[in-house]
């Protein structure tokens, strides 16, 4: 099974967080505690936790360093990962970043060796062929046969890539003959990834209508082989290695859609298998376009990653984290390697263009690790460089355990952030006020004509996208009514998560009424292959003043007409948070779903 179709069919198992297993140091399933309050939140970088999950090994005569995948509340002691294996390419590729980050910043000799050491690890995981194994066993073998470890080019492969070309252009000024064998292995690597994507590059798949380039599965997987291709060629700009950054480019900037207004707003979408899911975890796709549209003067992919940014990462900054939209948004399962991603592809943007605010957005989403999150709680601890495993949004309870992944993503998106005045400005806001969109599940509708449906699905999983709950099935001239208390007054655009049927006579729509009156329509397209769970808009916005109001939606469509809806989505088109500063000031972040954000 493809690593990312691990991933998403697990995200229905979530109990505190999302474990995709292919991605094997995510955080572990653990007793969630509510939080006790702090009194301080830093971002100075802590590496004795990372240090502490380290061991020294000797494997084929070769001295090297590995990283234990997890470790739990409260003694943080060494935990192997069930069926898997003691440590990882997944995190080690990762620490060899963090490690080489601390030595670029701090010239500090040691980190400068324990990546040397990590990366002869990984080295030592690939295999002939340039194709990688991920998961060693306790007695140092390598485990062949796992599904989360078997030689393949997979997600561990593409962080072997990010690895060894973040060290190459490091250890060619600071250890030429250990470059030398980085380079051996960084371009081994790059013909495996030619290999899995020349085949089927610049073809295409159609599903449900949007066309998604066949070359690439995991788009999420493939933004860290596009960051250690950036990596390398900055150091030698090969003809063989920008080729390949050519053709990864393109694919991720290519499987973007939506705009402020429409799903998934402007979203780099993760999984060839779905239009309609994107997670955060792993979204690494602007922050590697933005990256290597610099290095290749590549002004689209600059442009793919600003526009993600300016969608769909700052509604983000208003609305607070989530885990995935799918096409609901679920604030449970927050962590740390989906807030860095934001983090990361904010100051990449901002690097490319010299915008301060991106910046300042990119201090704003690691604020997160500091207390600015539904816990109120700060998720990484600079006291013992403990980046902690997630946050359930809905009940603000806290996985206390400190796993190999977490500890490295806090690390690193603190480690970008303290580079970086305007950002290191905004790092420790608090958010006092949010305006944005509300959700109103279907199911609690008042039925105020016809007899719509509710029903319980078999599975809240479709395939391609989740459920919010229970659903509705509205027949021709059926009707629901919401409620609405209105805080501000302004424009609004309703959109429905509904599924969006392949069978379909004549014209279907929900009409929209707010106090008796008609004012817009979301009108219901035939999907061109299967049915599918996605977000439809209105086609106009509709004014709303302060105070209650009314929301009636009636389908409308032939005489046997009937469409399966989950939520309705209310939405201001221009939203806003209030955060406080540290000095007790006030900033207001605006979001102008209309146009360009100030």
């Amino acid at each position: 099974m493809k690593s990312v179709h691990v991933k998403v069919a697990l995200a229905l198992l979530a109990f505190l967080f999302t474990l995709p297993a292919a991605a094997p140091a995510l955080a572990r399933p653990a007793t969630a505690v509510q939080p006790q309050a702090q009194s301080t939140a830093s971002t100075s970088i802590n590496l004795a936790h990372l240090d502490a999950l380290s061991q020294q090994v000797t494997i084929g005569g070769q001295q090297m360093l590995i990283i234990h995948v997890y470790s739990e509340y409260p003694d943080y002691k060494w935990v192997d990962a069930s069926g898997e294996g003691i440590a990882c390419v997944d995190d080690a590729a990762r620490a060899v970043v963090v490690y080489l980050n601390d030595y670029k910043q701090t010239h500090n000799e040691q980190s400068l060796n324990k990546a040397r050491e990590l990366l002869t690890f990984v080295m030592h995981m690939e295999a002939n062929d340039g194709e990688f194994y991920n998961f060693i066993q306790k007695d140092l073998t390598i485990n062949t046969d796992g599904a989360t470890s078997k030689k393949s080019f997979d997600w561990w492969a593409m962080r072997a890539m990010w690895a060894l070309g973040s060290g190459y252009n490091v250890f060619k000024h600071e250890d030429p003959a250990f470059a030398e064998k980085l380079q051996s292995s960084f371009l081994l690597a790059n013909t495996a990834l030619q290999q899995k994507i020349d085949s089927k590059y610049g073809s295409y798949i159609l599903l449900h209508g949007y066309k998604i380039p066949a070359w690439i599965d995991g788009f999420d997987a493939m933004s860290n082989a596009l960051l250690g291709l950036t990596e390398f060629y900055q150091a030698r700009p090969l003809n063989v290695v920008k080729d390949s950054m050519l053709k990864v480019g393109r694919g991720l900037a290519e499987y973007q859609y939506g705009s402020n207004t429409q799903f998934p707003f402007g979203a780099h979408l993760d999984w060839n298998g779905s239009v309609s899911l994107w997670h955060a975890y792993g979204s690494g796709q602007s922050f590697a376009l933005a990256r290597a549209g610099m290095l290749l003067h590549q002004n689209g992919w600059i442009a793919s990653a600003k526009q993600e940014a300016d969608q769909l990462f700052t509604h983000l900054l208003v609305t607070g984290m989530i885990n995935q939209m799918a096409p609901t948004p679920d604030k449970n399962g927050q962590i740390a390697y989906g807030v860095d991603m934001l983090t990361q592809g904010f100051m990449a943007v901002y690097q490319a263009t010299h915008d301060p605010r991106y910046a300042r957005d990119a201090g704003i989403a690691a604020s997160w690790f500091t207390c600015n999150n539904d816990a109120h709680f700060a998720m990484y601890d600079p006291a013992h460089g403990y980046g902690y495993d997630g946050l359930d949004g809905t009940t603000g309870k806290v996985s206390l355990n400190s796993g190999a992944e977490s500890t490295i993503e806090a690390l690193m998106a603190l480690q970008v952030v303290n580079q970086n005045p305007v950002a290191l400005s905004m790092a420790n806001v608090k958010t006092i006020e949010r305006h944005t969109a509300s959700i109103y599940e279907a199911e609690a509708s008042k039925i105020t004509a016809g007899n719509p449906q509710i029903i319980t699905p078999t599975s809240s999983w479709t395939g391609e996208a989740l459920y919010s709950g229970q659903i509705v099935k509205m027949s021709n001239n059926d009707q629901l009514q919401q409620d609405l208390q209105v805080t501000h007054a302004g424009k609004y655009m309703l959109s429905a998560a509904l599924v969006k049927p392949h069978t379909l006579t004549g014209v279907l729509a929900l009409e929209i009424g707010i106090d008796g009156h008609h004012v817009s329509t979301i009108r219901v397209q035939r999907s061109p292959d299967i049915d599918y769970l996605t977000l439809v808009g209105a086609e106009h916005p509709f004014s709303l003043s302060t105070g209650k109001h009314t929301l009636t939606v009636t389908l409308k469509g032939e005489a046997n007409a009937s469409l399966v809806v989950d939520n309705f989505v209310l939405q201001p088109l221009k939203e806003f948070a209030v955060f406080q500063m540290p000095n007790g000031s006030h900033f207001t972040l605006m979001h102008d779903l209309t146009g360009d954000r100030d």
